[in-house]
């Protein structure tokens, strides 16, 4: 038997025997919480728990796991049981991968794919946003010139778009998960509106605009969601009678479906893509929004939205064809359908390097058989 022969059995074994690593490239936030790199921990946390060797790889050797005197940590924002997952750094040099290895790449990162291209391992492309995908990648370049075919997506709308984009991919999604300590307050609501936005000036510009425009409700807070430990998060969340949310290039959008699990109702701006949650656009290229929220898609709007919005929750009338129809999606991206697609997801990624390998197995002996009868 030749040593590559050798190599690739061994390799095939190492995979059924979870005798290999499967690392996640992160971005180091530097204590600044954000929905996609908590996706990304999430996946590692639950691989180890199905026996995986999961870890996070990170640039740096300073990635930033605790509080120090500039901030907050992973550990102060996520959770402890997070910050203690295997973290591993490139600068290091400490990462040594295999065949029998898997690298997930989030897709913003195409300097990483880059520079890994003549790596012996999988690698994979983990896409939460279409709009981080040709930040980095030259014109005319994709993913499968980096030998690069595999991506797992967070849901079906960046399935259907990167299968548009780069035809050829093996696409598999895994939906997020929105975790159980988002929920509705045991205590009334208070005239609080919590806010999340990708540019924060927008939000400045419509408090300003509200409270100029309607004085009588200076009684009213805005709260600005970003920088909170996610169990905070929730917690003012559901505290709040209303929620607004701003994020033109978002291809999902957790806070949304987390007001929606508060039971706080929601003003959105239609971002371009539209999200699953919130409708759908038909062959004719119509809009057909959901009753789980309020949509609009001006801006300016907004403020005027929500004085109605504050004087309804005054007078306890907060409309109920919008309270009704965020009911369907409380419960609709819960923790055990997230573990279970992505056990399957990950255990058929698996499956298909274990195939490649037999299949390179098989050609090899064939050849050796031939060389011998030579």
């Amino acid at each position: 038997m030749s040593e590559q022969l050798e190599n690739l059995k061994n390799s095939i074994k190492k995979i059924k025997d979870k005798d290999f690593g499967i690392y996640f490239f992160t971005l180091d936030t530097k204590g600044n919480p954000t929905a996609g790199v908590a996706t990304i921990y999430e996946h590692v946390k639950k691989l180890r728990e199905l026996g995986y060797n999961a870890q996070i790889l990170h640039d740096k050797d300073d990635y930033k796991l605790r509080e120090d005197e500039n901030g907050i940590g992973l550990a102060e924002w996520l959770g402890d049981e997070y910050a203690e997952l295997p973290h591993i750094s490139i600068e290091s040099q400490k990462l040594q991968v295999g065949p029998q290895d898997f690298v997930i790449i989030p897709e913003a990162f195409a300097s990483v794919m880059k520079q890994t291209k003549d790596f012996p391992c999988k690698r994979v492309v983990f896409l939460q946003a279409y709009e981080y995908i040709f930040e980095m990648l030259e014109i005319g370049e994709g993913w499968d010139q980096f030998n690069i075919r595999d991506v797992i997506t967070t849901n079906k709308n960046l399935t259907d778009y990167v299968r548009t984009i780069f035809r050829g991919t093996f696409t598999e999604e895994i939906p997020l998960a929105i975790p159980e300590y988002f929920k509705d307050s045991d205590k009334p609501k208070v005239p609080t509106i919590s806010m999340s936005a990708r540019d924060k000036r927008e939000l400045l510009k419509i408090v300003k605009i509200f409270y100029q425009k309607y004085p009588h409700y200076r009684f009213v807070t805005f709260r600005d969601m970003s920088g909170l430990p996610r169990k905070d998060f929730a917690d003012e969340l559901s505290k709040s009678f209303l929620s607004v949310w701003i994020d033109e290039l978002s291809s999902f959008g957790t806070f949304p479906i987390e007001s929606m699990k508060c039971n706080t109702p929601v003003i959105g701006k239609i971002p371009r893509m539209v999200p699953e949650w919130m409708g759908s656009v038909d062959e004719n290229g119509n809009l057909n929004l959901n009753d789980n929220g309020i949509w609009t898609a001006n801006l300016n709007s907004i403020p005027d939205v929500i004085a109605t919005m504050v004087g309804l929750y005054l007078e306890d009338a907060l409309p109920e064809n919008i309270m009704n129809g965020m009911e369907e999606y409380k419960n609709k991206y819960d923790v055990e359908t997230f573990e279970k697609t992505l056990s399957e997801v990950y255990g058929r990624l698996f499956d298909r390097r274990i195939v490649e390998f037999e299949m390179m197995c098989k050609n090899l002996e064939e050849k050796e058989v031939v060389t011998t009868e030579k």
